[in-house]
């Protein structure tokens, strides 16, 4: 059994909200979710929660500082054609 209360066919329920686009589009929880972080920022001491979430030693904060440095080796502003990026050590082709 799947768990689901709602016995509607599939395409009952998909067509029931034509105006709700799910997936990547779901505007309404993209509004939620904004409204949510609004109340939650307005209401907190975020320089105080900022605070209790530091490394609380030096391992702590190495960890911490490797972990983001890995995150940001193939960021955004990484050039995907700049062979030095993908093989490191390589250089790039002369007149590219």
């Amino acid at each position: 059994m799947s768990g689901h209360s709602d016995k509607r066919s599939r395409k009952d329920r998909k067509s029931a909200g034509k105006d709700a686009v799910q997936g990547e589009g779901d505007y309404q929880a993209a509004r939620r979710y904004r409204r949510e972080v609004s109340d939650f920022v307005s209401r907190s001491d975020v320089d105080a929660l900022a605070h209790e979430a530091a490394p609380t030693s030096a391992k702590e904060a190495r960890d911490l500082a490797l972990a983001e440095e890995r995150g940001r080796d193939r960021s955004k502003g990484d050039d995907a054609a700049d062979p030095g990026i993908m093989y490191p050590g390589r250089k790039p082709e002369p007149g590219r």
